[in-house]
């Protein structure tokens, strides 16, 4: 007779989990507050961790600019698979008499004092970390960038979580002697707004484990960065895969960084529509014309379980070039004759010169574009056509 934590996980690993684990409450109990699954389920007992990893040769091919839209798929099927699995799991249990609850995979954080909605948002604590509960269950270990480092699959991997009543047996975190991070520090050298410090720490203690990672930069700062408001390097020779530029530095004082990007998700028309994914993250995962728009998570990315991988996948980045928006919507690598454009929205866009014509003005957008694009490309078409009206160059 099976127990009900090895049915749970075979079943797990039945639906596509590459790796499960089993953690309490009890070992959580030590953990930062978005550690404790009663803040959703007051009866919760255990934890069901279970991770999917990304495939590896479509991270390659983003990361160095090659194809852009295969990864962002990618992470929308692997999202669709963790509810599934999630589900099942849930089902399973409910099916037992217990209570059980799949948590969000993203999009959902506790309410900060002041902030009427997540566009004003400076924190962004979760629900419960799938972090704190993968490395508690001996999925994985934190990494110095603060990422959940698997030890078959590095960082690039996405996580889901299981809350129930149920009282099961926890597996062990991994030892200390394998921890998978060997602090390489790729990660600091990836991120375009250098949110990961190289030499700063802080620890974080979960399950008895003390982790010590980067003292990162304010998390509105990464905020800017994964959303793509900001997608140039300090080098000014490669960007993730935004064609977005502040077109000045990103402020070192916290409270002007978190206004920064306060006042760049209130422009956001994404932020702006009743639909967008941070109301209904699974609505938005399971809709077949919503597009997973990525453009950076380089730190997770360059994260590999080999050593010299990881050195081979940051110099594909370094190396990857700058991107510029098409009026197709699409995002493409071009070396030169490109233009920077102020666009209503609090940044700016770099774009082809030789889009910029009036025979490119008019253009088919293609199946979920991505709000802010599809914006900015409207406003961009109507300056050209403005512009040529009046028969003057657009600059």
């Amino acid at each position: 007779m099976h127990s009900t934590e090895t049915r749970l996980k075979s079943l797990a690993l039945s639906l596509g989990a590459d790796l499960v684990g089993v953690t309490t409450r009890e070992l959580l109990a030590d953990g930062p507050p978005s550690a404790d699954p009663r803040y959703l389920l007051p009866s919760a007992n255990s934890v069901i961790s279970f991770a999917l990893s990304l495939d590896r040769k479509i991270i390659q091919d983003f990361i160095s600019k090659k194809k852009w839209r295969p990864h962002c798929d990618n992470r929308k099927t692997i999202a669709q698979m963790l509810y599934t699995i999630g589900d099942t799991l849930a089902e399973q249990l409910r099916s037992e008499g217990y209570e059980a609850v799949n948590v969000d995979l993203n999009n959902n954080y506790r309410p900060e004092k002041d902030a009427a909605d997540v566009t004003e948002m400076i924190e962004f604590h979760p629900d419960f970390s799938h972090r704190y509960a993968a490395l508690a269950s001996g999925v994985g270990r934190l990494g110095w960038s603060g990422n959940l480092l698997t030890k078959e699959y590095g960082a690039q991997v996405e996580l889901g979580s299981v809350l129930t009543s149920a009282t099961l047996t926890p597996d062990p975190p991994i030892p200390d002697e394998e921890h998978p991070c060997d602090r390489c520090k790729m990660c600091c050298l990836v991120c375009p707004v250098e949110m990961i410090q190289p030499k700063a720490s802080v620890q974080v203690t979960v399950a008895g484990i003390t982790e010590t990672i980067s003292r990162k930069r304010p998390n509105t700062c990464c905020w800017i960065g994964c959303t793509g408001y900001e997608g140039l390097a300090p080098s000014g020779t490669w960007s993730n895969w935004s064609p977005y530029r502040l077109g000045r530095p990103l402020p070192e004082d916290k409270q002007e960084l978190d206004s920064l990007c306060i006042s760049l998700q209130k422009a956001d028309p994404q932020m702006q529509a009743a639909d967008n994914s941070f109301n209904n993250y699974r609505q938005a995962v399971f809709d077949p014309d919503w597009f997973y728009y990525t453009v950076c998570g380089f730190c997770r990315s360059v994260c590999s379980s080999s050593r010299k991988e990881r050195l081979a996948n940051r110099k594909l980045i370094v190396n990857s070039g700058t991107t510029a928006l098409m009026l197709d919507g699409s995002h493409n690598v071009v070396a030169k004759k490109i233009v920077e454009v102020e666009t209503p929205f609090g940044l700016n866009v770099v774009i082809p010169r030789e889009e910029l014509s009036e025979g490119q003005s008019k253009t088919q957008k293609w199946p979920g574009q991505f709000p802010l694009d599809r914006e900015v490309i409207e406003y961009l078409c109507q300056h050209i056509n403005s512009a040529a009206a009046k028969g003057n160059a657009v600059d």
